[in-house]
């Protein structure tokens, strides 16, 4: 039996699509995979607690949550909107997760469509964190994110999914160098959770493109057309963006093309997983039904 933890982090107003990760991760799971599942938040009550949890119902996988004092995080840089004190949680995960020497961190706007055995599996001895590579970290050709002569990877690395080696972590003593970083950079971080592990941290192992295939790649007829293939390219070849197109382990709906359950009309595979949760699951918010009214998606 394969036990592996995997922290998500979310508020209420992302519930839905907390909930579509969730049951996605559960019903793609071998028949010897059982996850631990931890939730990192700040304002879900016990009603919604009780109601997430029954996606672990009649499963052998465990479902708990972590409350995370905001004021941690006080004056760190974010955007008020849909990047709040919360992109920073991830990086506490060493330190409230002590029980385990490795632990999985995985986005919310996300779908599984594979089992995370094998990923969880990965030697990590001498790395950080084992995370999905971007493009070229590279002054000149830098076109996806922002760049940092301080970070001193050869890549851009994404921060929604992430395979920490929490062990080595703790002896580190990385989460210091997360803070020290947010209080050194401030206002220079954009990509806030991204840019201060990228800085902090400087041994990544490389995870294939199949473990946070962009929405633009994965539903495109022509991956060549995708928004983010610009920046791709720089490390990716056709072939390899193919091959994690038709390998897919999560489906990362990033971008401008906006949230599939505010979409007008959700991918039909994401649909489906909506379909399948319990109702209490299912419900909307005001945000989630403004944006699904402006959408032209």
């Amino acid at each position: 039996m394969n036990i592996i933890p995997i922290v998500f982090c979310f508020d209420k107003r992302i519930i839905l699509g907390a909930s579509v990760a969730i049951k996605s991760l559960i019903d793609c799971a071998k028949d010897d995979t059982v996850y631990d599942i931890r939730v990192f938040h700040s304002d879900l009550d016990i009603k919604n607690q009780k109601n997430l949890t029954k996606l672990t119902e009649n499963t052998p996988h465990n479902l708990a949550f972590h409350y995370i004092n905001p004021d941690i995080f006080k004056g760190a840089p974010h955007n008020n909107k849909s990047w709040t004190e919360l992109v920073y949680y991830r990086l506490l995960i060493p330190e409230i997760i002590k029980e385990y020497d490795k632990v999985i961190y995985a986005d919310v706007d996300t779908m599984f469509k594979g089992d995370l055995a094998g990923v969880y599996s990965i030697d990590l001895t001498g790395y950080e964190m084992a995370a999905v590579p971007m493009e070229l970290n590279n002054e000149e050709t830098i076109k996806g994110h922002n760049y940092f002569p301080e970070n001193k990877n050869d890549k851009i690395y994404i921060s929604s999914f992430l395979v920490m080696n929490c062990k080595l972590m703790r002896l580190a003593n990385t989460v210091d160098k997360f803070f020290e970083v947010i209080k050194t950079f401030d206002k220079r971080l954009k990509f806030y959770d991204l840019d201060t592990m990228n800085i902090a941290c400087d041994h990544f192992y490389p995870l294939s493109f199949q473990y946070g295939t962009f929405q633009s790649i994965m539903y495109s007829d022509d991956i060549t057309n995708a928004r983010e293939y610009e920046f791709l390219k720089t490390i990716y070849s056709d072939e390899e963006l193919q091959w994690a197109k038709n390998n897919t382990i999560m489906v990362h709906y990033a971008g401008k093309m906006g949230k599939p359950w505010r979409m007008k009309k959700p991918y039909p595979d994401y649909k489906e997983y909506i379909d399948k949760l319990p109702k209490e699951l299912r419900r909307y918010t005001w945000r989630d039904l403004r944006k699904k009214f402006f959408n032209k998606i």
